[in-house]
């Protein structure tokens, strides 16, 4: 199956501290250039499957719209929902909202 990864390294603690927020540095992409320097290659053009991001407005671990632009670059395909009034755990501050908008893509 093209495209498929048979066997892969776990993540490097570095960038799933970094993604989870825990990194003091200032250095936007810090995550991203550090697992491009691995070997992840993030190739959007392999997702198959529709991709939404759902992201609260007043996120303050990935600021709104700074933070987006990245993944909008990344990502040019994807449908994006702004949530006015909520945070970066869309999933907690909304639950039934996130579900929602889960479904409507998936179903």
């Amino acid at each position: 199956m093209a495209g498929r990864v048979e066997s892969a390294e776990p993540a490097p603690t570095t960038i799933v501290y970094d993604v989870r927020g825990g990194s003091t540095s200032a250095v936007p992409g810090r995550a991203a250039a550090l697992a491009h320097r691995q070997g992840w290659v993030l190739d959007s053009s392999a997702i198959a499957c529709p991709l939404r991001f759902v992201w609260g407005a007043d996120d303050r671990l990935l600021p709104w719209p700074r933070a987006a632009e990245r993944y909008r670059r990344w990502f040019p395909t994807a449908d994006w929902i702004e949530l006015a009034g909520v945070g970066h755990a869309v999933q907690l501050d909304v639950p039934l909202e996130a579900a929602q908008l889960i479904l409507g893509l998936t179903a």
